[in-house]
């Protein structure tokens, strides 16, 4: 498992919420609302702590559970697999990672959301490592402004850390960036 459980980052369910709502302002046709938001609460507790003794302990075991339980639960109104989707790879670029996800995502996302029995836990983790590398440099700043966000650090970036900043990323699954088309 190599990871230690102590020194991963993670969101909060105020930063869920943060990631659905820019995926709603993003696509028009995305309909806002919380529909459980108890759900968003355990998925963000069951990663950090598990449940009755038992729970992910590596960090892309902790990413699979954060991916299935928004994907799953439905924990908003619309838009959760893009939700999950970008809350993993924030969740990884918070402990230094990038996930460079390609097509397959899409269908692991889709087979979660209506066939969760289907999905072999250990194929998807398998799939979340081989498509991880640790993240460049240059995406330092952004890592730091969440983690000053999130409270786990008390040393903000300063605004010339954050001038060079690329913000554009895709919020959805569709985006492939390895597509040749």
């Amino acid at each position: 498992m190599g990871e230690e459980s102590e020194s991963i980052s993670y969101l909060s369910a105020d930063d869920i919420h943060d990631i659905h709502e820019l995926i709603v302002e993003a696509n028009a046709e995305t309909t806002a609302g919380v529909a459980s938001p108890g759900d968003i609460e355990y998925a963000v507790e069951y990663i950090q702590e598990g449940q009755f003794g038992q729970g992910p302990e590596s960090l892309h075991e902790k990413a699979f559970q954060l991916l299935r339980l928004i994907t799953v639960n439905h924990p908003f109104v619309d838009g959760n697999k893009r939700t999950a989707l970008m809350s993993t790879r924030i969740f990884y670029a918070l402990n230094g990672r990038r996930f460079d996800y390609d097509r397959e995502v899409k269908e692991i996302l889709k087979a979660l959301a209506t066939e969760e029995s289907s999905v072999d836990a250990e194929d998807v983790i398998a799939y979340l490592r081989a498509h991880t590398e640790p993240l460049a440099r240059e995406y330092e700043a952004t890592i730091n402004l969440w983690l000053a966000r999130i409270g786990d650090t008390d040393q903000p970036p300063t605004d010339q850390d954050t001038d060079k900043q690329d913000t554009h990323e895709p919020n959805d699954y569709d985006h492939d960036p390895h597509s040749e088309e």
